[in-house]
Order: C-alpha cells, then sequence, then structure tokens
C-alpha cells in the first residue's frame, strides 16, 4: 500500500435496505424517429427520488458538497437470496447510484476517479442491502485503504440501521 496520503475514512455514506434497481440504456432507436429517450419505469424513478430526498435533507448544511475535485465511490450490493444475487448486474446498478450522487456529490461524471462496486451474499448481512461511500480525494491519496475497509463499514452500517429499527 502507498504511504502517500492513505486514506482511512469516508466524508459521506448511506445505507438502503433493497436492492438497487437498475438502470437500462437511455436510448432506443426508434421506428421514425431516430434515437428516442425510453421512459425510465416508475420503480426506479421512486427509488432514485426517494433516496435523492433523503440524501438532500442529510446534506442541507454539508458546505462539502458538491464537491469540485475528484471523488471515490465505493457501492456494495447484499443480496439475501442466490437467484437474485445471479440475475443482477452491478453494471446497472452504479449507474443508478451514480444518477442519484451527481449534483449531490460532485458535478460531472467525470469528477469519479474510483468507481468501486461489488455484489456479495453475506451471512452477517441476511437481507438485501445496499451501501454507498463517498470520499474526496486529492492528488496525493491512494484509495487501497477505503477499499479494503469499505466490507466491512458495510457491515456496521447494516448492523446500526438493523438495531435503529430503519431496516
Amino acid at each position: 500500500m502507498s504511504k502517500k496520503g492513505k486514506i482511512t475514512s469516508v466524508d459521506f455514506d448511506f445505507g438502503v435496505g433493497e436492492i438497487v434497481p437498475s438502470t437500462q440504456e437511455a436510448y432506443h432507436h426508434g421506428e421514425f424517429e431516430g434515437t428516442v429517450r425510453k421512459t425510465e419505469k416508475e420503480s426506479l424513478s421512486v427509488f432514485k427520488n426517494t433516496v435523492g430526498t433523503d440524501l438532500d435533507a442529510r446534506l442541507n448544511s454539508d458546505e462539502r458538497f458538491p464537491s469540485d475535485g475528484e471523488i471515490f465511490v465505493f457501492i456494495l450490493q447484499y443480496f439475501s437470496g442466490e437467484s437474485e444475487y445471479a440475475r443482477r448486474d452491478i453494471d446497472n446498478m452504479a449507474k443508478t447510484i451514480l444518477d442519484i450522487l451527481k449534483g449531490r456529490f460532485y458535478r460531472d461524471d467525470s469528477q469519479v476517479k474510483t468507481l468501486l462496486i461489488g455484489k456479495k451474499t453475506e451471512r452477517r448481512v441476511p437481507q438485501n442491502f445496499a451501501y454507498v461511500a463517498i470520499k474526496k480525494l486529492t492528488a496525493t491519496q491512494d484509495v487501497d485503504a477505503l477499499k479494503i475497509s469499505g466490507l466491512e463499514r458495510s457491515v456496521t452500517m447494516f448492523q446500526e440501521l438493523k438495531s435503529r429499527g430503519v431496516l
């Protein structure tokens, strides 16, 4: 691990007690009009609005965001069952989360320096649960420590939310 600017904490994290719905390709070829923007599914729209509203309330007085600098985003989706785990594409889940984060944590997608996303079944997290962490980076920071600690941080958040009755 690099000795320069190690990361041991995150700037913001949150958990969602469900499976992140997938954002599909935004455009398709219309029969007559050429390229046409697809209509977003209602469940996806509701998810984005619900999570976005919660984040807006939490970010209300946080002057660190949206950042103009580079950002590290860590996403870990836990599944309660193997069938859901097997059929879900994490790249489409990442699109959903990044859509929610843009404008709240960073201004432009090009600011995301590192995106780490994974999916997992874990006995310590026995239900569907998504964990998201965001870290503002400086030019000298290395994301290795955050990658390593993200798994344990996500389990801890799940357990805290469960004990408070949020999940």
